[in-house]
């Protein structure tokens, strides 16, 4: 068995303690970066982390940087050795090389960073050079913080100019982009919420609630998805349709949870209910969300590897409905945050990766990226780390569709908790704040060439949805910053149609 020690710093702010009980190790040999179980220990100003493996490896721990908030942050590659690392110094030491490094990549494929940048690229690595012979602790500890959020200060900045420049050369090269950009929703909006629909993008999302449509064994109430396949075809756009299985909390009928660990059941109560929606709307939907939390989800006392049978099974049941739709599988917690506590083994990028080397057709693979609420989503992570995740999952060769969310504000939400999700954001989320980080993360996806669609998920707090107080408009259909944010980035990016 392996270990790593990491030295805390003396004075420990409360939101850096609370993140520290989640702190893990990916290994080295993963391109993805996902953690391996992990066993954490704090004693004594010491946080020691074990695990089966006994090699090198990248720590991954929560951490609050000013002024990002409290952001999941990863190491350098540490070898196991008995003196403990610094746990500043080594946070410091990996932002930095990421930013130096990727800073390098994207200038051989033609970015141009200004001279402010690279001064402050120069300027970083003496400051951590300082921090690094520092005489003392605590000295080191202050300058390495002071490392770390000048490096995620570049970080972002390198991020947005790759953005803004990558939008641009895509835009000469293509004319306006034809990437779907759409708000996921159960049912269709009122005509005044419509019209601001269709101002602000240029496809629909409609989503799909088992629960809702079969209540009771083979008795169906199509009425809200057929009102926003409608409502959607009436606006002229092309529609997504799912995830018609999704294995969050509260999402499957009663009577077909209680067939939990029957895996030859549930996948016949599944297949069943996913080829009545294909024949039903196969003439209007071409693009369906087969399944979605099937990587990640625990429940239904189904092995890693009953999952992924599963997920096979629901795709070949699609296929021969139709083998003209296109077929998406939906990864959730796209990082593999959920491989830390060891009850799951298969890691967001082998899943898909499993089905197609199986023989399955899948047209395109959806990441979710929900910061700060649990258990469906992850620790918050910045631009360059998204920009990382992007071109670690385009290596399956398929197309890239990104759902993203955040909440707006604090407080109970009666319907995301009727799917047990709660919100745990480090800094008091505000509709400011989601609008920031939303816009800031669409525009990214949209500048992706892999992406071919980004989704917000959802679209009114009204409607039953996994992100606590989430939605574009809040739960009386006052629209929040955000809407405006997004349809900006459409007037500015995208083609009216696609």
């Amino acid at each position: 068995m392996g270990s790593m020690s990491f030295l805390l710093p003396g004075s420990l702010s409360a939101a850096a303690a609370a993140g520290l009980g989640e702190a893990c190790v990916a290994g080295a040999g993963f391109h993805d970066r996902t953690p391996g179980p992990t066993v954490v220990s704090i004693a004594d100003g010491v946080l020691t982390l074990s695990r089966d493996e006994d090699e090198s490896g990248y720590l991954i721990v929560p951490w609050p940087v000013a002024p990002f908030g409290s952001l999941a942050i990863i190491s350098s590659t540490l070898r196991e050795r008995a003196e403990p690392y610094r746990l500043l110094v080594e946070l410091a030491r990996g932002k930095v090389n990421q930013v130096r490094t990727q800073a390098a990549e994207w200038h051989d494929i033609g970015l141009h960073t200004t001279p402010e940048f690279d001064r402050g690229v120069v300027e970083v690595g003496r400051q951590f050079g300082r921090a690094l012979l520092a005489p003392t602790p605590e000295e080191s500890d202050s300058l390495s913080t002071h490392v770390l959020e000048h490096a995620h200060s570049l970080a972002d900045r390198l991020t947005r100019d790759y953005t803004r420049q990558m939008l641009a050369t895509r835009e000469k090269a293509e004319g306006r982009l034809d990437t779907r950009l759409a708000a996921r929703h159960l049912c269709a909006p009122q005509r005044a919420a419509a019209a601001e629909y269709g101002r602000a993008f240029n496809a629909a999302a409609v989503g799909l609630r088992w629960r809702d449509i079969e209540a009771a064994e083979a008795q169906y109430d199509w009425t809200e998805t057929d009102s926003a396949i409608a409502s959607a075809q009436a606006m002229g756009l092309p529609v997504t349709l799912g995830p018609v299985i999704d294995l969050a909390p509260g999402m499957m009928p009663p009577w077909a949870a209680g067939w939990a660990a029957d895996l030859p059941t549930l996948a016949a109560c599944m297949c069943d209910f996913l080829e009545t929606a294909l024949n039903r709307y196969k003439g209007d939907v071409r693009r369906w969300v087969v399944c979605a939390g099937f990587n990640q989800g625990e429940g239904l006392g189904l092995s890693d590897d009953d999952r992924l049978r599963l997920a096979y099974r629901l795709f070949e049941a699609a296929a021969q409905v139709d083998s003209g739709l296109e077929l998406v599988l939906s990864v959730a917690q796209p990082w593999g945050e959920y491989r830390a506590g060891g009850a799951q083994t298969i890691s967001p990028l082998a899943f898909p990766d499993d089905l197609l080397r199986a023989g399955v057709r899948l047209s395109g693979v959806e990441l979710e990226i929900r910061p700060g609420v649990r258990p469906r989503g992850g620790q918050p992570r910045d631009l360059l780390d998204t920009a990382r995740l992007l071109d670690v999952f385009g290596m399956l060769g398929l197309p890239l569709e990104v759902v993203l969310s955040a909440p707006a504000c604090e407080g109970t939400d009666r319907r995301a908790a009727d799917q047990h999700q709660t919100a745990w954001a480090s800094t008091v989320p505000t509709p400011e704040g989601q609008a920031e980080w939303g816009a800031s993360f669409a525009a990214l996806s949209l500048c992706w060439p892999q992406v071919r669609s980004v989704t917000w998920d959802h679209w009114i707090d009204a409607e039953p949805h996994l992100v606590p107080h989430g939605g574009l408009l809040d739960a009386t259909g006052r629209p929040r910053p955000l809407l405006a944010r997004l349809r900006a980035l459409r007037n500015a990016h995208l083609a009216p149609e696609v």
